[in-house]
């Protein structure tokens, strides 16, 4: 854990809240192949997102997100993908996110 926060492909942002954290979210950037969706084969993925209860309605989901969205085109990701709740799935869409063009299918062994 400790290499992957200090790393450069990493970025997590804090608001501290009063007694705590109020809010916090984080991302990485993954390098693929490149291919006919991905000119450079660097994908951007928001791991987490994350506000307390007590601190929502506040625009701090929103300034985290408008950071690593300013940190993955830094970086030039191709693109971001992130699974969004039902809480914050209307920010994302407000921000520029859309239906992911494939399924989104996984597989556990």
């Amino acid at each position: 854990m400790k290499e992957k926060i200090a790393a450069d492909d990493a970025r997590i942002l804090v608001v501290d809240g009063d007694g705590g954290l109020a809010a916090c979210g984080f991302g990485t950037i993954e390098q693929w192949f490149p291919g006919p969706h991905s000119r450079n084969g660097r994908i951007g993925h928001v791991i987490g997102m994350v506000t307390d209860p007590a601190y929502r309605r506040r625009g701090h989901g929103r300034a985290i997100m408008h950071s690593l969205l300013d940190w993955f085109r830094e970086r030039d990701a191709v693109r971001v993908d992130l699974t969004a709740s039902r809480d914050g799935e209307s920010l994302y869409r407000e921000l520029g996110f859309f239906d992911h063009p494939d399924p989104a299918l996984c597989w556990r062994p």
